[in-house]
């Protein structure tokens, strides 16, 4: 993808945030299924193969960005204040590296971190996120992406360091709130 094309899909990103017109701790970046695929339950990613290997190989290659100051040497950008749909839950605030943002999947390379603030108030990494731009909806280890935050997007997270009572891959965490 060419560098214009990805620098103005970051923008659409944040845009799409501020288009809503809602105040950023109730923005929606996407509608997601909140169910990850076919998932309904916190732990049924371990009962697939290619899924326990996915989520080894995330916390391995996202383990030095627990910490966002890592994250932000290595080039990712916060795109979204705290994201949360009001009686479903929250994602967190999305930071985006825009050299990975493409029409290709790579399992090791997350377009996107979302973090969550701990009880400190220190920025702590939950979850990862994939944004495509690919012209047919994209599978990662057998998990259908959902909807994008933008037509002719899709995306897939994957709460790799928190769990998420609505499955390994929902869009949003029931168990979180933004921080008001």
């Amino acid at each position: 993808m060419r560098n214009r094309t990805r620098t103005g899909l970051m923008s659409m990103v944040a845009a799409a945030v501020l288009a809503v017109g809602l105040a950023p701790a109730t923005a929606v970046a996407h509608d997601g299924s909140g169910r990850g695929g076919d998932s309904d339950k916190s732990d049924d990613w371990k009962k697939n193969s290619q899924q326990r290997k996915l989520v080894n190989t995330l916390r391995d290659v996202t383990y030095d960005y627990r910490w966002l100051e890592n994250a932000e040497k290595d080039g990712y950008t916060e795109v979204t204040k705290c994201v949360e749909k009001p009686g479903v839950g929250a994602m967190g605030f999305h930071y985006a590296k825009e050299s990975l943002i493409d029409d290709k999947t790579q399992a090791r390379k997350p377009e996107i971190l979302v973090y969550m603030p701990n009880e400190r108030g220190r920025m702590k990494l939950v979850a990862v996120e994939y944004l495509s731009t690919a012209a047919e909806r994209p599978k990662l280890a057998g998990v259908k992406f959902d909807d994008g935050p933008f037509p002719k997007t899709f995306a897939l997270h994957a709460w790799v360091w928190k769990d998420n009572p609505d499955g390994m891959f929902a869009a949003y965490n029931p168990a979180h709130k933004c921080p008001k």
